[in-house]
C-alpha cells in the first residue's frame, strides 16, 4: 500500500524534517529540492530563462511556506547558510539570530528609504514638498538611530 503524503509538498517536508534532523543540522538545498519535487539548481542549465524564473518563484514560495510552517507550528527557526541550505537554529541561539536578521533587514529598509528621499529632483519640488521631504529625511534618520540604539 502506498504511503499517503501531504500536499503541498513542502508540508510533507515539514514532517520529514522533524524525523531526520536535529538542532544545528544543515538542511541542504538538495534535500529541500527533492522534497519539493523540484529540479536541482544544477539541472537548471537545461531550462529556458522563463522556466528558470518560474522555478525560482516556485522555490521561493516553497521555502518561505516551509520555514513559516516550521516556525509557527513547531517553533523551529531555520537560518540561511548561503549557497548551502538552512541551519536548524537551537533554541538558545534563536533570539540572537532573530535580532541580527532584524537589524540587517532594518538597516536595508532605512538605507533604501533614505536613498529615495535624498536622491530626487529637489529643484522640481514646491516649497511645501521640499519641507515634507526634509521632515521625512529627519524622521527616517531619527528612527534609524533609535532602532540601532534600542537593539544594542
Amino acid at each position: 500500500m502506498n504511503e499517503l503524503s501531504k500536499t503541498p509538498r513542502w508540508n510533507q517536508a515539514v514532517d520529514e524534517l522533524l524525523g531526520e534532523f536535529n538542532y544545528g543540522d544543515l538542511v541542504t538545498h538538495a534535500w529541500m529540492e527533492s522534497r519539493f519535487g523540484m529540479p536541482s539548481i544544477a539541472d537548471t542549465q537545461r531550462l529556458t530563462a522563463e522556466q528558470f524564473r518560474e522555478r525560482q518563484f516556485e522555490w521561493l514560495a516553497n521555502v518561505e511556506s516551509f520555514k513559516a510552517a516550521l516556525l509557527k507550528d513547531h517553533q523551529i527557526c531555520l537560518q540561511s547558510v548561503r549557497g548551502q541550505g538552512y541551519r536548524w537554529v537551537p533554541p538558545g541561539e534563536q533570539t540572537g539570530v532573530a535580532v541580527r536578521e532584524f537589524e540587517h533587514s532594518a538597516k536595508k529598509v532605512f538605507r533604501n528609504a533614505s536613498h529615495k528621499l535624498r536622491n530626487l529632483r529637489h529643484l522640481e519640488l514646491t516649497d511645501e514638498q521640499r519641507r515634507a521631504n526634509v521632515d521625512a529625511v529627519t524622521k527616517i534618520a531619527a528612527l534609524s538611530g533609535m532602532s540601532t540604539k534600542a537593539l544594542r
